[in-house]
C-alpha cells in the first residue's frame, strides 16, 4: 500500500516514510549531541553514537556518513532560532533597529545556552586536529548569520536609504559588536553565561554603535 502524503507545517506534502526518516534523523542527532557533550568530538565514535541512539551502525551510516556531518547538523539545529528573523519581506512593518535588536538578543540567548557553549568549546578545541570541521562549523553557523543580516541591510538600502557601502562587511561588524569581549569571557569561563537582562542591554548598546557607524 502506498503511504498517504501528510501535510507538514510550511514544508508542503511529505510521505509517511519521509516523516519517519526525519524522526529517526532527529533521534540520532539528539543521541550524538549527548555523546559529544559527554566525551568531546575526538573521543566520540560512530559505534558509540549508534549505541546511544539505539540504532544499528548500518542504519547510522545510512543517515550520516561521518561524525563530522552529525556535528555540523547539530550546530545547524542549535543555531536555527535566530534564522527566523532573517526575512527580507518587503512588507515587514518592523523598523531596522527593532529587527536587529531581536536578532542580536536571539543570537546571544542561543550562544549563552549550556549546550551551545559546550559545542562552541568543542569546535574550538578540535580546530587544529580537525580543521575541516572548524571550517564547516563556521560556514554553517556564523557565515549563514552574516548572510542573513547582509540581506536585511541590502533591503534597507533599497527601501529606506540606509547608506551601507558593503552590506556583508557591515553585517560582520554588527556580529563583532554582538559577540564582543564579554562573550569571549563567557566562552573561556571567566564570567558566567549572560542573563536575559544583560543580553538585552548589551545588544542595545552594540546596536547603538552599529547604527551610528551606518
Amino acid at each position: 500500500m502506498t503511504a498517504r502524503p501528510t501535510r507538514a507545517p510550511d514544508r508542503g506534502f511529505v510521505s509517511a516514510r519521509d516523516l519517519r526518516r526525519r524522526k529517526k534523523a532527529q533521534q540520532i542527532i539528539e543521541a550524538a549531541k549527548e555523546v559529544f557533550l559527554e566525551v568531546g568530538f575526538s573521543e566520540a565514535s560512530m559505534d558509540g553514537i549508534a549505541q546511544k541512539a539505539g540504532v544499528s551502525k548500518r542504519t547510522l551510516y545510512d543517515y550520516f556518513k561521518s561524525k563530522e556531518k552529525i556535528f555540523i547538523d547539530i550546530m545547524q539545529v542549535q543555531l536555527s532560532l535566530p534564522y527566523k528573523n532573517f526575512s527580507t519581506d518587503q512588507k515587514d512593518p518592523e523598523c531596522l533597529a527593532d529587527r536587529l535588536q531581536r536578532i542580536g538578543v536571539d543570537l546571544l540567548r542561543t550562544a549563552n545556552s549550556r549546550e551551545t557553549l559546550s559545542l562552541f568549546r568543542i569546535a574550538a578545541a578540535e580546530a587544529n586536529r580537525f580543521p575541516k570541521l572548524a571550517r564547516q562549523f563556521f560556514e554553517e553557523s556564523f557565515e549563514k548569520v552574516i548572510d542573513g543580516i547582509a540581506g536585511i541591510l541590502e533591503q534597507e538600502g533599497q527601501t529606506s536609504g540606509l547608506r551601507v557601502t558593503d552590506a556583508r562587511q557591515a553585517a560582520e561588524y554588527f556580529l563583532d559588536l554582538i559577540f564582543g569581549t564579554a562573550y569571549y569571557r563567557v566562552v573561556f569561563g571567566t564570567i558566567p553565561p549572560m542573563n536575559d537582562k544583560f543580553i538585552k542591554a548589551y545588544t542595545r548598546r552594540a546596536l547603538k554603535y552599529f547604527l551610528a557607524a551606518c
